[in-house]
């Protein structure tokens, strides 16, 4: 019989109080440090929402944990996907924020995707997000008919990353003519050649990241939102062309949401696999908290960040789960495109 049965038990025959019962997950966290990754440098869109986080996840997991960040840039996040998969501690004592694009990259067949998605303890997100295509204004790229009527120079992080990927299955899909200029390190790189001028503009920022790490550039005027790529519009882009519609077929709807449709997990939380449940249980319910904390909610305003449509750690489960049943055919013929060259 276990203690909360016995203290039960107690008081229910003999009306006495029963004995203090220790929590296992409270006795383990309790003079531990959490190490929070995220694939990215500091600054970006996915390490000021870790950040966010960061500052209050602790205050409501058991034995309030001390939770570090930690940068682990490189291969646009994979790295940190794979260290997290690979390298970390499986005991709770590591948790990650993995770019929710990378999450297909084993349903692709990429050899350097390390993980099965489907095996992270998944804790939560933080907030649905939408991907755009941005071109910058002095470069004259400001609708969809100049990126469907003329070659646009986007930047990107690599060939298999998304900001390489993603102009690659527009152009395949609703007959965009984006070229994409790899080699930058990750987005705050683009965002600096845009500003200089190296490149037209940038497939893949979403647009909380926008928001969180370059304000300016809306609140200025300096770019212009040419595209949005998701299951709806986004509210605020109202006037903005939905890749989606303007795709006709079912198979090409199909492949635009294996793609794109997993900007409904906005920014994932995870542990690697094999963490005790009742670890992963309590990292859950603590992100739930953290969701309601006064003091996050006033973080968040402060740091501009979107918190539009969070989901709990069993709906992005599910959602992984959802993606990962898209038809064969589907996968083929989206993995041809990614696997062509610019």
């Amino acid at each position: 019989m276990d203690c909360k049965a016995i203290a039960t038990t107690g008081l229910v025959l003999f009306g006495l109080a029963g004995p203090a019962c220790a929590d296992p997950v409270e006795d383990f966290y309790r003079g531990k440090t959490i190490r929070f990754l995220v694939g990215y440098g500091p600054g970006t869109g996915y390490d000021v929402y870790m950040r966010v986080v960061q500052r209050h996840i602790g205050n409501h997991i058991p034995g309030r944990p001390n939770v570090i960040p930690e940068n682990v840039p490189g291969a646009g996040g994979l790295v940190m996907a794979n260290t997290l998969y690979n390298v970390v501690p499986r005991d709770g004592t590591a948790i990650g924020l993995p770019s929710r694009n990378l999450v297909t990259e084993p349903l692709y067949g990429n050899d350097a995707a390390k993980f099965d998605a489907l095996k992270f303890g998944w804790i939560g997100s933080v907030s649905s997000d939408v991907a755009t295509c941005l071109g910058w204004r002095q470069s004259g790229v400001n609708t969809l008919a100049d990126v469907t009527s003329r070659d646009v120079r986007i930047g990107g992080n690599g060939p298999q990353t998304d900001s390489a990927i993603m102009p690659r299955v527009l152009n395949a899909l609703i007959g965009t003519r984006f070229k994409t200029y790899n080699g930058y390190p990750d987005s705050g790189a683009v965002g600096v050649a845009m500003e200089q001028g190296e490149v037209d503009g940038y497939c893949g920022f979403t647009l909380g990241s926008v928001r969180s790490a370059r304000p300016q550039w809306l609140e200025q005027n300096l770019v212009s939102v040419v595209l949005q790529m998701g299951p709806e519009k986004h509210p605020d882009l109202k006037d903005t062309p939905n890749a989606l519609d303007l795709i006709r077929d079912d198979a090409g709807k199909q492949a635009f949401m294996l793609v794109f449709g997993l900007g409904k997990m906005g920014r994932p939380i995870a542990t690697p696999p094999g963490v005790p449940a009742e670890r992963l249980a309590a990292l859950r319910k603590a992100f739930d908290e953290t969701l309601a904390d006064p003091d996050f909610l006033t973080d968040v305003k402060t740091s501009r960040l979107d918190f539009d449509g969070p989901a709990n750690g069993a709906a992005v489960e599910a959602l992984v789960r959802n993606i990962y049943a898209t038809p064969k055919a589907v996968v083929e013929r989206v993995t041809d495109i990614r696997n062509a060259l610019d």
